[in-house]
């Protein structure tokens, strides 16, 4: 029993992944396995580390699953869905600076990480900027800023599957990012939820051992 929630959600992310391929014809299937990813961490959080802090990003992020889900061309869900992440991100960045509160504001192992986040951050923005309309300007840059805030204090908490979770991240959404506002390549889907599913998988799994604070 303490197991099944995540070989189900492996189980789900395989056909998540494989659907498009093996059912070309029948796209309505991400409609179930998509926000299920979301559903079976949660279910493995209420046995694990059953945390209201946890419930509250899970949420936010089956959230954000589900808007982007949506079809058609309506900018509101996108906007709506970067909000739920965006919300889910600032969940995350609170957790990781909570566990990580008794260390220094900027350890010196950290230095380098900050100034490489904070470099990649303005160097996606200044790439992107010109392909944003305007009213995706302003959310988009909140967005970049809170991902690469994440991913900073991840690696100031030092713990490798939190660390390697928050890299996907980054990967996952700076590839969706490049798809939407410039150049959409054959796979990027995969690529974007191959990604997606790891990040969020490392990440729950491992604030799941974690007395939180």
């Amino acid at each position: 029993m303490k197991n099944l929630f995540l070989k189900l959600f492996l189980f789900d992310a395989l056909a998540e992944l494989f659907s498009p391929l093996l059912f070309p014809n029948c796209p309505e299937i991400r409609y179930v396995t998509k926000p299920l990813l979301l559903i079976l961490l949660m279910g493995h959080i209420a046995l694990e580390n059953p945390k209201p802090a946890l419930f509250f990003t899970a949420i936010f992020a089956l959230l954000g699953d589900v808007f982007l889900l949506i079809p058609g061309d309506n900018p509101l869900y996108f906007q709506l869905g970067l909000g739920s992440f965006l919300i889910m991100q600032l969940s995350y960045i609170r957790l990781f600076a909570k566990q990580a509160s008794d260390l220094a504001w900027v350890p010196a192992y950290a230095r380098q990480p900050l100034a490489g986040v904070i470099i990649y951050v303005f160097l996606f923005l200044a790439f992107l900027n010109p392909n944003l309309s305007d009213g995706m300007k302003i959310p988009v840059t909140l967005y970049a800023f809170a991902l690469g805030s994440m991913l900073y204090f991840a690696i100031r908490l030092k713990n490798q599957l939190i660390v390697w979770g928050a890299f996907l991240f980054v990967v996952s959404d700076s590839v969706l990012a490049f798809g939407k506002f410039y150049y959409s390549f054959p796979g990027i889907s995969t690529v974007v939820m191959l990604t997606y599913i790891l990040a969020q998988l490392l990440l729950m799994s491992a604030l799941c051992k974690f007395k939180l604070k």
